[in-house]
C-alpha cells in the first residue's frame, strides 16, 4: 500500500477573499483539482479552482485562471459557462442567480487532470422571519459587558438544513454589515451535540427538531450601547457545508507535528473541495 503523503491545497472560502493552506491526506501523490462553489439563490454563481501540490514542493499552490468550468441542471443541461475576469486568483463567474431547491451542478477540467464536479440545492428562507429586543442587561462590572436580549422568530419551510445567526451593528442602511456583534445563547437547539453551535461571531443549529414548524429562540447580543440598532443576518446551509467548516476548524486547530492530521470533508468527485448550498437573508427589528 503506498505511503499516505501530506499534499496541501489552497482552499479559497468563496463567500470571503480569504485563502487557507490545508492539509489533505491523500493516497497518491498526483496532484488534482479544487473545486469550492457556493449554490446561493441570493446570490450569482461564482466559484474558484486551484491545483494540489505536494507539501515538499517548492512554491504555493497553484490557482487556475485558464480552466473550463461550468453549471449544469438536474437533467445535465448546461445552465450558463464561469468564466475568469482575467486575474490570476482562480475565479469564475456566471450572472445566473440558482433558483431556490435547484440542484446545481458545478464541473471543472483543465489540462490533463481528472475532470472535478460536485452538486448542491440552495435555500430559499422564504417564510417569516422576526427580532424583537424584549430586555437589556447593563453587566455588572468590569468583565460584566451588557447585552440586548433579542427573541428571534422562525417559519420553517420543512427543508433540511442548518441555520446560522450572525448579527451586526446597523451603521449603513446596506445588505452588507460592516461591524460583526458577538452573541451567545442557552437554547436547546443551540446546545445539541451534532450540528449546534455557539462559536461568538455566529450561533449555529439544526431545524430537526422543529421542520416545518415556527419557532422562536433567546439570544444575548452583547452591546455597550442598548440604542444602536441592530440586524440580524440569517442563513441556511446544508449538511455538506457545515461539515466542511467543522473540519476545517478542527484541522487548524490540531496538536503539534506528531499528531494525526484532520482529514477535511469533501463532496468533489474526481479531486477534493466543497460544493455548497446555502441561502440567506437580512432582519432588522
Amino acid at each position: 500500500m503506498m505511503k499516505k503523503l501530506l499534499i496541501a491545497a489552497a482552499a479559497v472560502l468563496v463567500g470571503s477573499s480569504c485563502e487557507r493552506i490545508i492539509p489533505f491526506d491523500a493516497e497518491q501523490v498526483d496532484p488534482v483539482l479544487v473545486l469550492y462553489a457556493d449554490i446561493n439563490p441570493s446570490q450569482s454563481l461564482k466559484a474558484h479552482l486551484s491545483r494540489t501540490v505536494g507539501i515538499l514542493d517548492e512554491g504555493e499552490p497553484q490557482r487556475i485562471a485558464d480552466a473550463v468550468v461550468w453549471a449544469e441542471d438536474s437533467l445535465g443541461n448546461v445552465l450558463d459557462t464561469l468564466r475568469s475576469d482575467g486575474n490570476p486568483d482562480g475565479f469564475y463567474y456566471s450572472p445566473i442567480k440558482p433558483a431556490a431547491a435547484q440542484k446545481v451542478t458545478i464541473k471543472a477540467e483543465w489540462g490533463g487532470l481528472p475532470e472535478v464536479q460536485g452538486s448542491a440545492k440552495g435555500f430559499a428562507l422564504g417564510g417569516t422571519f422576526s427580532m424583537d429586543s424584549i430586555g437589556y442587561n447593563p453587566g455588572n462590572g468590569m468583565f460584566g459587558m451588557p447585552y440586548v436580549l433579542m427573541r428571534v422568530t422562525l417559519q420553517d419551510d420543512g427543508v433540511p438544513g442548518i441555520y446560522r445567526l450572525e448579527f451586526y451593528e446597523d451603521i449603513a442602511d446596506t445588505t452588507w454589515g460592516q461591524y460583526p456583534i458577538y452573541s451567545d445563547s442557552e437554547d436547546p437547539l443551540v446546545l445539541q451535540p451534532a450540528f449546534g453551535g455557539d462559536f461568538g461571531d455566529r450561533i449555529d443549529f439544526d431545524n430537526a427538531l422543529f421542520l416545518g414548524q415556527t419557532r422562536s429562540i433567546e439570544v444575548k447580543v452583547f452591546k455597550w450601547v442598548s440604542e444602536t440598532p441592530t440586524k440580524l443576518k440569517i442563513s441556511k446551509l446544508d449538511e455538506a457545508t457545515v461539515k466542511y467548516e467543522r473540519s476545517l476548524q478542527a484541522a487548524q486547530n490540531g496538536g503539534g507535528p506528531f499528531t494525526q492530521p484532520v482529514p477535511i470533508f469533501s463532496n468533489v468527485v474526481g479531486g477534493i473541495g466543497l460544493v455548497g448550498g446555502r441561502g440567506h437573508r437580512w432582519i432588522r427589528e
